[in-house]
């Protein structure tokens, strides 16, 4: 799977794994790259520790660490997304754990934040972001709200 510039993709998957290709091949391509998930930066450098590359990672957590944004806090999750954007042209954002945020704001606060960020992303600078996550988690409605805003849709993993 190829990337296209200045698009948002939802990725549905059990685990990760389809994402972290693409991350993988996307780093090895020299481009900046932000993860933010609901696991530890260690658990995620652990998976990308031999790549180089500028890859930044936050945890969702309500750890009072650098390394952490509070999932309560969307103004901090948001302002962290334009900040990384803004400074990074073709930069790449993952986000693997908006069940979380979720979780700590509810599914519609989110849900604008994450179409801000989609404008954002389609400014012309090159940018993608990437929202990997297991629809066993998610309502149905919810799913077709995040398939609705999002450029491209992958479906992976798929259980019978």
């Amino acid at each position: 799977m190829k990337l296209d510039s200045g698009k948002m993709y939802l990725i549905e998957e059990r685990v990760p794994l389809r994402t972290h290709q693409l991350l993988r091949k996307e780093l090895a391509r020299g481009r900046p790259a932000l993860y933010i998930s609901k696991h530890s930066p260690n658990q995620i450098k652990g998976q990308f520790n031999n790549l180089h590359e500028p890859l930044t990672t936050k945890w969702l957590s309500p750890r009072p660490d650098d390394e952490c944004i509070p999932p309560m806090n969307l103004g901090m999750f948001e302002s962290y997304l334009e900040k990384f954007l803004r400074e990074n042209e073709n930069g790449m954002v993952v986000l693997n754990g908006l069940d979380v945020l979720e979780m700590w704001n509810g599914f519609k606060p989110v849900l604008k934040i994450l179409k801000r960020t989609q404008n954002q992303v389609n400014d012309g600078c090159g940018h993608n972001f990437i929202i990997s996550l297991d629809p066993k988690n998610h309502y149905d409605k919810q799913l077709a709200e995040l398939e609705a805003i999002s450029d491209e849709v992958v479906v992976s993993n798929v259980e019978a």
